[in-house]
């Protein structure tokens, strides 16, 4: 369900502001879009996501790189 205000809700969960991801397109909207979404993290969580991505970043641009190999082939 919407509400007037540009919530949706469902269930019993609160009301979440919707993300405005209509004008941004490309790589460049992304990454605006991903700048956006970063200011709203706590600074708690983003320890915790620099954490995440130097213990998993590596691994991840690995499978990538192969995925693009094996694509091109």
């Amino acid at each position: 369900m919407v509400t007037d205000a540009g919530t949706a809700t469902t269930g019993n969960n609160g009301g979440m502001p919707r993300l405005k991801l209509n004008s941004r397109t490309g790589a460049f909207g992304a990454a605006l879009t991903l700048f956006d979404l970063w200011r709203r993290v706590p600074p708690r969580q983003r320890r915790w996501i620099f954490k995440q991505a130097r213990k998993h970043g590596p691994r991840v641009a690995k499978n990538v790189m192969a995925a693009q190999r094996a694509r091109k082939k």
